[in-house]
């Protein structure tokens, strides 16, 4: 996506439509900062200045029937017709112009997540120079509406007449694939993690349901440590339950899960986790752990995969990674694809780079 041409916006896999508001704050889509959009206006504007500006000197001797003044004038309106072709053709295909381009912003259908088009980039751009009629005050209120977007998506008055959206691609390029699948792991991690915290009543049950619990925790006796017997014993209580039913809510622990790295360290899993060279949480996403796996060889990611757990175990999601995650069970290596939810369970090996995770629990 570097470099500024005329050609169509890369698009990542369809997302349902339309795109709620709610379902873009999930995948982490930002609207663009007032500061920005308003440098990327007077961006805009600097070249059309430059070449209207030689007319307020030609024009006069154009209208007397000079030579010079006629072909001057004729080449400046030339060069704002192309100009102005070009960025409508680029802001309506891939959603920017040279100003968008520079200050990493770009415009969307609020409801698709895909490009404008070229008629609606016009109608932008004739209601932006409509507002002019009104000189200074037209275009202040009109470039000043996203301020009170009823919606706060800070979405103006010429956005909502093409049902554009102006956003940050610092946050999220909707129209990169591997950008975008890894918003939508972020998402999906977010999903789980909201949905495994929120009735922790609810959940008790639910695990003491699963009779995998207790087959694992008879499988391992011998060479289970304490922690994963103690985290499987739990679903025991489950026969006096009826007695005391409101005794499970204290008594039940919180999901647990244990990797140990190639390292050594053995890591216990009590929430959402990332993991990689560096790992970093992305805007408003909820994070227990943070693990950084030194890695000079560099085959790692910075953030590489997410690890979740809930009531039926651990959640893995690759995270758009370099070199892949894949998951080694009974000696076959399934690769996991990027921002896809996968279920590992005890046993599983995690291969990441050159590194390797265990799951013992």
């Amino acid at each position: 996506m570097s470099g500024w041409s005329i050609i169509s916006a890369h698009e990542a896999a369809p997302e349902p439509v339309p795109v709620s508001a709610e379902r873009a704050a999930l995948l982490g889509i930002a609207p663009a900062p007032t500061g920005r959009r308003m440098i990327a206006s007077v961006i805009d504007a600097l070249p059309a200045i430059l070449f209207a500006a030689p007319l307020w000197f030609t024009v006069p001797p154009a209208i007397a029937g000079e030579l010079w003044g006629i072909l001057v004038s004729a080449i400046c309106v030339l060069l704002l017709i192309v100009y102005a072709i070009i960025q409508l053709a680029s802001h309506g295909r891939r959603g920017q112009t040279f100003g968008k381009q520079m200050m990493r912003l770009r415009t969307l259908r609020h409801d698709t997540l895909k490009p404008i088009g070229f008629g609606r980039a016009l109608l932008r751009a004739i209601l932006v120079a409509a507002s002019n009629v009104v000189p200074v005050v037209g275009p202040a209120i009109l470039l000043g509406s996203p301020l009170w977007d009823a919606e706060h998506r800070r979405r103006g008055w010429h956005d909502h007449a093409v049902r554009g959206w102006l956003i940050d691609l610092d946050a999220v390029d909707p129209t990169d694939p591997v950008a975008f699948e890894s918003a939508r792991g972020r998402a999906r991690v977010r999903s789980v993690a909201a949905a495994s915290a929120v009735p922790a009543a609810a959940a008790v049950p639910a695990a003491a349901a699963v009779p995998a619990a207790p087959e694992r925790v008879a499988a391992e006796p011998p060479a289970a440590p304490p922690a994963p017997v103690v985290e499987r014993i739990a679903p025991a209580p489950a026969a006096p339950a009826p007695a005391a039913p409101a005794a499970p809510a204290p008594a039940a622990p919180a999901p647990v899960a244990h990797v140990r790295f190639d390292t050594g360290d053995v890591v216990a899993i009590h929430g959402p986790a990332l993991v990689g060279r560096g790992p970093v949480a992305g805007a408003d996403e909820i994070v227990m752990h943070l693990l950084p796996i030194a890695d000079d060889t560099r085959s790692i990611s910075k953030t590489h995969f997410a690890l979740v757990v809930d009531a039926h175990g651990l959640v893995l999601v690759d995270r758009g990674s370099t070199n892949g995650t894949g998951i080694e069970r009974a000696g076959q290596l399934t690769p996991a694809a990027p921002g896809a939810p996968v279920r590992v369970v005890a046993g599983d090996r995690i291969r990441f780079g050159d590194r390797t995770a265990d799951v013992l629990a």
